[in-house]
């Protein structure tokens, strides 16, 4: 790595050129068209939310095998009054014209829907509007036969008679089709034509998939945007650099591009939760860039330094913590891969490669163009109140370390109780704003026709005919007179109503033949020849498998799922062969969010784990890591708190927040324990390094905090409720994580001597220590750099004083380098006694309780491990197979001395 940014130094100009070249290419990824026009894709449908082999979106995608796309468009449109013989004309003007739209298959309304109950002596299978053509005096009567028309009652024409529908099947048209082509606004167009409308409202799934793809985009060309600017101003602000705010926000700009490449060419398109990606990479970003320019700034450069050495010098400060808390933040994003929706995974993944693709254009590039661009330390400068603010902190964790504690304690207790109320599921409809025409439209036909949400139920035998059965038609009527009797239901229609109905209609309209036929070969004949185009839509040709249509008033996944479960129910308890299951866009939505409750808790313990493990690797022993855990509990605690206590659902924007702040918040967690762990081992005072440490990280925290809430804030300007509730929740559990890191993280790290996984990388303790050193003898060369991070490495120079005879201090000394000489003085002659080189051990009978029996200066300039009993109590409770064997050379040491001593005295 090191030789890496060698030559990254060397050769700034090459960087940024490259970094813009391959920029150039990814905009040409993006942005070139393909045959269907701009390559990254929008997808806001339900399927692939779900597994591929998901059970229940196999069902769907059978029944759309069966009998077609059963999400129809749905067109109310209200007339003075529908029946009379110039409204129903245009009914018909209407319908063919919408029959006359690319894509659509079918249109079901007036004019195609046969009357069968009409006078007559025989089976009349012309439509409503058919009817009133050739018999205009028959109109009053078309509205009675009607209402007493179970297929037909309320679902043609409302209650009032002034609004009729019409149904639109669609033949496999994509949703990004529907949505480019504007199928709505063409609709409302045909509608206008034809005349006489009051109003036209139009829903069904596909239509709220392209508004909500429409409220993607706009979200997006409205959020990112904003957080660019974000980026500029906070920037801006810091730093009062221009050069260096340019900097940042070309290399920000470069990763965002980075990671839009990655979903066209992953074939990930952006949906209800992979949109969350680009501007989460840009906050991140910023959050980085900052950590670098606030490690560049904070140092004054010589007058002389070269771009090599300010590019190294930048790298040394800020790589090994930037490329830290970025393998956290990736590790929480990663811990979403157990989330059984492929959406969330796809979030994961693309998150992941987007966040890392930030850490290594800011550890890269941001460093060449600051040297590029000239910046210098005069941008910035140090506010003041930031330091003091540091200092009152500082006191006040270490001053009230176990009351922090303890309120932390009580709002993890306080959170988790409330959590307890979480529900999961979301809005489809409601997530739009009140005014939004897709939710009135929806509203509205909800509202005249007793429910606007079209579910399924599918009922296959897989045996031929076995639906002309009596007794199996009978159950299904039983099931459908259980459908009509729940509060959810306006309406359903099944192949048994219409076979009913033609029993009915041959038998000269008499109500007492409303009924299913004695025999499986008449009820066959009826459905071979008196059967229309509108009963293959719900039994297939060889009457094994069949449809029931519902139409349901629910319209959120809650509601949705309850009514799904009671039918479930019901559906298990018919007999074989029937076998059922409900199915239908609302369905797979619902099933996907419940998905997210088997995943989340799942991600966030792996999270947990794996970031722990991260942390007590790097701070290199189980128990710091723990500690170094503890305050991000918190926020994660407080965040699933704030769910139950203001009734936000877990949804599948919502679900991601957990997973995203416990990696970024993790971050500021290891800035502040790696900057007291390096301050108090120099300083040697635990108080002091908490105050230095506080005004090295209070800043830059303060800043990618707020850059961060203002970043998710945005998304409060979303179109869709769940976009905003996931912004200002995020933003909420940010900031209870910032409140946390700067005085629960203090008073519980600050406790604690800490060895960073980068120090022992980089503490230099001469050739093979283990062998040269005897103290250190039989250990490793880890543990000996654990051993002497725990310890204190000094470095006196020549002539200096170590040790003075008589005094009482308890320092151990171990010659890393140099040379020093013992001497006393006696009578007024000066006595050297020894000298000392690597690997001698002095000052042990002080250690003892004993005073100093000599003097020790310095010959030459000198390194020393000094320890005293407190440190070598630390490594026993830290590490005590390391105390163990250092106890023992320790005895040997001091044994070695007495022998000497003795041989002397003989």
């Amino acid at each position: 790595m090191q030789s890496l940014m060698q030559t990254v130094a060397r050769h700034p100009w090459m960087v940024v050129i490259g970094a813009l070249i391959t920029a150039a290419v990814c905009l040409t990824i993006v942005l070139g068209p393909d045959e269907s026009g701009m390559r990254l894709k929008v997808d806001p449908s339900v399927e692939t939310l779900l597994p591929v082999h998901d059970r229940d979106r196999a069902a769907f995608e059978r029944v759309q095998t069966l009998f077609g796309d059963t999400d129809a468009v749905i067109v109310a449109v209200q007339y003075p009054q529908v029946f009379t013989v110039e409204t129903l004309a245009r009914i018909q003007s209407l319908t063919d014209a919408l029959r006359k739209l690319d894509g659509v298959r079918h249109v079901f309304s007036l004019a195609t829907a046969p009357n069968l109950l009409a006078d007559g002596d025989w089976l009349d299978v012309s439509s409503f509007t058919e009817q009133a053509a050739r018999d205009p005096a028959r109109v009053p009567k078309l509205a009675k036969e009607l209402q007493t028309n179970p297929l037909y009652a309320n679902s043609l024409v409302s209650a009032d008679g002034r609004t009729t529908s019409f149904a639109l099947s669609l033949s496999q048209m994509s949703a990004e089709d529907f949505r480019r082509y504007d199928y709505p606004a063409r609709i409302r167009s045909l509608v206008e034509k034809a005349g006489g409308a009051e109003h036209v409202w139009v829903t069904g799934s596909p239509v709220v998939s392209a508004a909500t793809t429409n409220a993607l985009f706009s979200t997006l060309q409205f959020v990112l945007p904003a957080i660019l600017l974000l980026v500029v101003g906070l920037l801006g602000l810091a730093f009062r650099s221009f050069k260096a705010t340019f900097a940042a926000t070309l290399t920000i700009g470069l990763a965002l591009i980075w990671t839009l490449t990655d979903f066209v060419l992953l074939g990930h398109p952006i949906n209800l939760v992979t949109s969350i990606v680009p501007p989460l990479v840009i906050t991140l970003g910023l959050a980085y860039a900052v950590h670098l320019l606030s490690e560049f700034f904070d140092v004054r450069a010589p007058a002389d330094e070269t771009a090599e050495q300010a590019v190294l010098r930048t790298w040394r400060r800020s790589g090994p913590p930037l490329l830290l808390t970025g393998a956290t933040t990736v590790a929480g994003l990663l811990a979403l891969m157990l989330n059984p929706l492929p959406a969330v995974r796809q979030f994961a993944m693309l998150s992941s490669i987007g966040v890392t693709a930030a850490v290594l254009f800011v550890l890269i590039v941001l460093p060449c163009l600051l040297v590029l661009c000239h910046c210098r330390q005069s941008g910035a400068r140090t506010i003041g109140w930031f330091e003091r603010l540091a200092d009152r902190l500082a006191d006040f964790a270490t001053a009230h370390r176990r009351r922090i504690a303890m309120i932390a304690v009580a709002v993890v207790i306080a959170a988790s109780w409330n959590a307890m109320d979480i529900r999961v599921g979301t809005e489809y409809i409601r997530s739009f704003s009140p005014d939004a025409p897709v939710r009135q439209d929806f509203e509205a036909i909800n509202e005249r026709f007793g429910g606007a949400t079209l579910v399924s139920v599918l009922i296959e035998t897989h045996v031929d005919d076995a639906l002309t059965s009596p007794e199996l038609m009978q159950e299904i009527e039983q099931l459908q007179a259980w459908l009509q009797e729940q509060p959810e239901v306006g309406a359903s229609v099944s192949f048994v109503d219409h076979l009913k109905l033609i029993n009915q209609s041959l038998n000269e309209g008499e109500a007492e033949h409303f009924r299913i036929p004695d025999t499986a070969i008449a009820s066959k004949q009826l459905l071979v020849y008196g059967g229309s185009e509108e009963i293959r839509r719900v039994i297939d040709s060889r009457f094994r498998n069949a449809l029931i249509n519902v139409r349901i008033n629910a319209d959120g996944s809650i509601g949705i799922r309850d009514f799904v479960e009671r039918v479930e129910r019901r559906l298990s308890q018919l007999p074989p062969p029937l076998f059922a299951s409900i199915t239908g866009s609302p369905v797979l939505a619902t099933r996907a969010v419940d998905d997210i409750a088997s995943g989340q808790f799942g991600s966030i313990l792996l999270a947990l784990l794996v970031i722990y493990a991260m942390l007590a690797l790097l701070f290199t022993s189980v128990s710091a890591g723990f500690v170094a855990m503890l305050p991000n509990f918190v926020p994660i605690a407080t965040y699933f708190g704030l769910l139950g206590l203001l009734d936000v659902t877990l949804n599948p924007t919502t679900s991601l927040i957990a997973c995203i702040v416990l990696g970024i918040a993790v971050d500021d967690t290891i800035h502040f324990l790696a900057r007291f762990n390096a301050d108090a081992r120099a300083k040697g005072d635990e108080k002091a390094a908490v105050r230095s440490a506080l005004r090295s990280t209070l800043r830059p925290v303060t800043l990618t905090t707020a850059a961060l809430c203002l970043g998710f804030l945005v998304f409060t300007g979303s179109d869709l409720q769940n976009q905003v509730e996931f912004g200002a929740l995020a933003a909420a559990t940010l900031l209870v994580a910032w409140v946390t890191d700067i005085s629960v993280t203090p008073a519980l790290g600050s406790t604690v001597r800490i060895v960073t996984l980068w120090d022992l990388l980089r503490l230099d303790l001469g050739a093979s220590p283990q062998h040269t050193i005897p103290l250190l003898s039989g250990l490793s060369t880890r543990q000996s750099r654990t051993f002497a991070l725990l310890s204190n490495i000094e470095t006196l120079p020549a002539g200096a004083r170590v040790i003075t005879e008589g005094d009482n201090a308890r320092d151990i000394y171990v010659v890393v380098d140099g040379k020093l000489r013992a001497w006393v003085e006696r009578n007024g002659e000066v006595r050297q006694l020894s000298t000392m080189g690597r690997g001698a051990t002095m000052g042990e009978a002080g250690y003892f309780g004993q005073k100093r029996t000599a003097n020790v200066d310095a010959v030459t300039d000198v390194r020393l491990l000094r320890f005293d009993s407190q440190d070598l109590e630390l490594l026993r409770r830290r590490h005590p197979r390391i105390a163990a064997t250092v106890f023992r050379n320790l005895n040997r040491v001091q044994a070695e001395r007495i022998a000497r001593t003795t041989a002397m005295l003989q």
